[in-house]
């Protein structure tokens, strides 16, 4: 009789003890914090493009970009013909901050010799802000505004729309530009003084007037090979509008269509230093 009630004991004992032990299953485990720190991403490649506005020729000149986010953040989208930029305001759907760009220097080697005669411009950085909105989650609007510090010593800038579409590790991009400079940049390009006209002999003299300087448009496609490396291919078509196609430098020394593309190569990485 003891051994039936001890082993009823042991019973009612196990079950008193089973949903407690079931409910420690159900509770659910601590959550996962985030690696401390930025995950930061570097991109640097070679790209094709006219050796200065209005000519006929093309070089080979660097491109890339630098961006940062929080580790478990999805990647920052960046257009190949985004200046140098860095992102300092960061809401989402709005991003801002510095800029800046380098242009070649506008001389008469790699084959332009027709441009003699014509004041050369020295390489120019080129030092601004930038913004993007994001409308949607798929379409991007982007302003540059870049002041040249030395060699034109203009002012420009560019505005881009992007449609973006992710399919897993493929990212593509497609959408219209459009370049504007002030009168300064605009003479330092595409006006002929008649001293300049008569030295040349092939143009006539000319007074460039900023505005609108080209319309055109980009297409790219990102590949990410690994979740730290990745390769972006791109290629874009300007033509010179307005006061830069009614110069003579182009029209009759260089060319009004100007072509790019290129390759960047990215490595993303952790950081946890700031």
């Amino acid at each position: 009789m003891s051994c039936i009630k001890d082993l009823t004991l042991a019973s009612l004992l196990a079950a008193s003890c089973a949903p407690a032990a079931f409910a420690a299953d159900l509770t659910p485990p601590p959550p996962v914090e985030p690696p401390p720190g930025w995950t930061v991403s570097i991109g640097i490649g070679p790209e094709a493009l006219t050796d200065f506005p209005g000519a006929r020729t093309y070089r080979l000149w660097p491109t890339g970009y630098l961006a940062w986010r929080k580790p478990n953040d999805p990647p920052l989208f960046a257009a190949p013909d985004d200046g140098f930029g860095v992102a300092l305001l960061d809401l989402g759907w709005l991003q801002a901050g510095p800029v800046g760009r380098v242009l070649p220097r506008r001389g008469l080697s790699d084959g332009n010799g027709d441009f003699h005669g014509l004041n050369n411009v020295n390489w120019t950085l080129e030092l601004g802000g930038f913004v993007n909105v994001w409308l949607s989650e798929h379409l991007r609007t982007h302003l540059e505004i870049r002041q040249g510090v030395n060699g034109h010593h203009g002012l420009d800038g560019n505005v881009g729309i992007d449609a973006v579409e992710r399919f897993g590790p493929y990212t593509f991009s497609i959408g219209p530009r459009l370049a504007l400079g002030n009168t300064r940049f605009m003479s330092a390009y595409f006006s002929v003084t008649p001293l300049e006209a008569l030295a040349n002999g092939n143009v006539r003299p000319y007074q460039a007037y900023g505005g609108v300087t080209s319309l055109g448009g980009l297409a790219a496609a990102k590949y990410d090979i690994t979740p730290n490396w990745s390769a972006t291919v791109f290629g874009g078509y300007d033509r010179l509008v307005n006061s830069a196609a009614e110069s003579p430098i182009p029209s009759r020394l260089g060319s009004l269509n100007e072509f790019s593309g290129g390759v960047i190569i990215a490595y993303s990485f952790n950081f946890g230093w700031f």
